[in-house]
């Protein structure tokens, strides 16, 4: 089957991001960005993250208005459910920024319902991205989660508050156990290398000096 090539109407989902990048474009081109130095271009193209912010939305929003429409949609739970409602929004917190997720919703009385689009795009039960996470990841391993905030909030157009960013650690540390479980599991390969381990046994030096007079009396 041939991919269809998208519509006007397709493009049109773009068109904020078009009219960004034409905005940087034009201040690129402007007389006064003739006088500026390298790193004052390089401050000026950080505007470039709302272009990708756009871009994602623009991306989002067309999947949503090509969205397959499920006659009815069936959860783990076994309900099928059959009543649908258009137009649900949930936000989405993305290192570009936040967007907005649209997408159909499958109900039916008594059940939670359910978002086929949400399965698609592999959301997280909470608001933040894959991308946010992998970066609050890597900062709250070397450093405090104050800071690891504050340097989200410096370096992407995400917005992660501490008490947020303590929860999702702990939710992306929930499979730290069960891998190396899993990794112990596996098979050992064969080698001839050896495995040498050296130790000093000698324990701490005491200044004798410092010890309180009982302990220094005890230990002669």
């Amino acid at each position: 089957m041939s991919q269809a090539y998208p519509t006007i109407d397709d493009w049109e989902m773009f068109s904020p991001a078009f009219e960004q990048f034409a905005d940087v474009v034009t201040q690129l081109r402007s007389v006064e960005s003739r006088q500026l130095e390298h790193g004052q271009v390089e401050q000026l193209l950080e505007e470039g993250r709302e272009l990708l912010r756009r871009l994602l939305q623009g991306h989002l929003d067309y999947r949503a208005a090509n969205e397959t429409d499920w006659e009815s949609l069936e959860g783990a739970d076994g309900i099928s459910r059959s009543q649908r409602r258009q137009g649900c929004e949930s936000h989405l917190e993305t290192l570009f920024g936040d967007v907005i997720v649209t997408r159909r919703a499958y109900r039916a009385p008594g059940a939670p319902s359910l978002f086929a689009l949400d399965a698609a795009l592999n959301l997280p039960p909470d608001q933040y991205s894959d991308g946010v996470r992998r970066r609050l990841g890597q900062e709250v391993a070397i450093m405090s989660f104050d800071d690891a905030t504050e340097r989200i909030a410096q370096t992407t157009g995400g917005h992660l508050p501490k008490r947020q960013s303590e929860e999702v650690a702990v939710k992306i540390a929930q499979d730290f156990e069960a891998f190396y479980d899993l990794r112990q599991a596996q098979e050992s390969e064969a080698s001839e290398d050896l495995l040498v381990l050296t130790t000093d046994g000698k324990g701490i030096v005491m200044r004798q000096e410092d010890l309180r007079e009982a302990t220094r009396k005890a230990g002669g």
